[in-house]
């Protein structure tokens, strides 16, 4: 005989996210014996080669060395390909790779109407609010030299542009 009804209770549901999430791979070297001059080649090609984004910190090694820590990121089909053009361009006998979660913005190209012109702008959203604006640096730079208006002015316009047609 059971004192107490014997129920399971199962909640249903979806979950909602306000980012847009996926996995990375992070691979990663540090260099103290490279001429300097290759840097910005390695980093030209790896991002033509599909890296996410890929960049270069100075760091501190042991004994107080001086150097550099070259990092790319990848998607997971293409770490293998990235890893390689390291290996090539590149003094180092070994790279780290480690996956990572990585939380994004939900991004949106748009079109806004500044008055020198119109301007493309990259546009962060997460759980239906605005974060941030990023107006394409071509677009402003080509309206600022053609009305000789100083460069910040036309980001700030388009980033204003941005939050008046938000409301």
């Amino acid at each position: 005989e059971l004192e107490h009804p014997n129920l399971l209770r199962i909640f249903m549901g979806e979950l909602v996210c306000d980012y847009d999430v996926d996995i990375v791979n992070v691979i990663e070297t540090n260099i103290d014996d490279m001429n300097p001059e290759y840097y910005g080649h390695l980093i030209e090609k790896l991002l033509a080669q599909g890296a996410l984004d890929a960049f270069c910190a100075n760091i501190q090694m042991k004994n107080s060395r001086p150097a550099i820590k070259v990092s790319a990121i990848a998607t997971p089909e293409n770490t293998d390909k990235l890893a390689d053009i390291i290996f090539n361009e590149t003094t180092t006998f070994g790279v780290r790779i480690f996956g990572a979660e990585r939380k994004k913005l939900f991004a949106e190209k748009k079109e806004v109407k500044t008055k020198y012109g119109v301007v493309s702008v990259k546009v962060g959203s997460a759980g239906g609010e605005i974060k941030t604006a990023s107006p394409e640096y071509k677009d402003c730079k080509k309206i600022a030299d053609e009305n000789n208006v100083p460069l910040k002015k036309i980001y700030d316009l388009a980033k204003a542009a941005v939050k008046s047609s938000e409301n």
